[in-house]
């Protein structure tokens, strides 16, 4: 019964259409090298670089995290990325989600340069929202096409109900930001 099932023309398209729409996400998803990382942060320094001017480092353990490949915020002029995660959260969640967690970092290099420093997980819900104000500056002054849905997966799968918050805070937080602006995060 399953090879007859399998051999119907209803699962034969189905097939070929899932097939499809798998190949379709992968040659979707945006090609993450140094150009596309350093773009990004050129676009992210265009709103945030008042507030902070980070360097953004590839695959280099700029932060000593011993192996490079997520991404992370040392300091109020050092963020460093790896090409392979953020590749593979474009892969998982779409394009642009990138952007958001280089933006996110970005809003910890506000925090340094600010001397902001809050309890577990707010820190991390703020920059969230910081990086959901990059998401709608992306959208209404670059000309991209809205990626807050696709950031928002990537950030609640990144939760962990501690340092970095449920999965229901992060939504909220980085929709915060989408919706209310730099400053009202800022404030939080």
């Amino acid at each position: 019964m399953h090879t007859k099932l399998l051999k119907s023309p209803i699962a034969r398209t189905l097939g070929v259409v899932t097939a499809l729409a798998l190949s379709a996400l992968g040659a979707q998803a945006a090609t993450v090298n140094n150009t596309y990382i350093q773009n990004s942060a050129t676009e992210i320094r265009g709103q945030l670089g008042g507030y902070a001017r980070p360097t953004v480092y590839v695959d280099r353990n700029a932060c000593g995290e011993g192996v490079p490949g997520n991404a992370v915020a040392c300091g109020p002029y050092t963020i460093s990325v790896g090409v392979r995660f953020l590749q593979g959260q474009e892969n998982s969640y779409g394009n642009y989600v990138a952007k958001f967690i280089i933006a996110h970092e970005w809003g910890h290099s506000i925090q340094f340069t600010r001397g902001i420093y809050k309890q577990a997980p707010m820190q991390e819900l703020q920059a969230d929202c910081v990086a959901g104000t990059f998401a709608k500056y992306a959208q209404t002054s670059l000309g991209y096409p809205a990626f807050i849905e696709s950031a928002v997966r990537s950030a609640r799968a990144a939760a962990d109900y501690s340092t970095h918050g449920s999965p229901a805070q992060r939504d909220y937080y980085a929709r915060y930001g989408y919706a209310n602006g730099l400053g009202r995060c800022l404030s939080l």
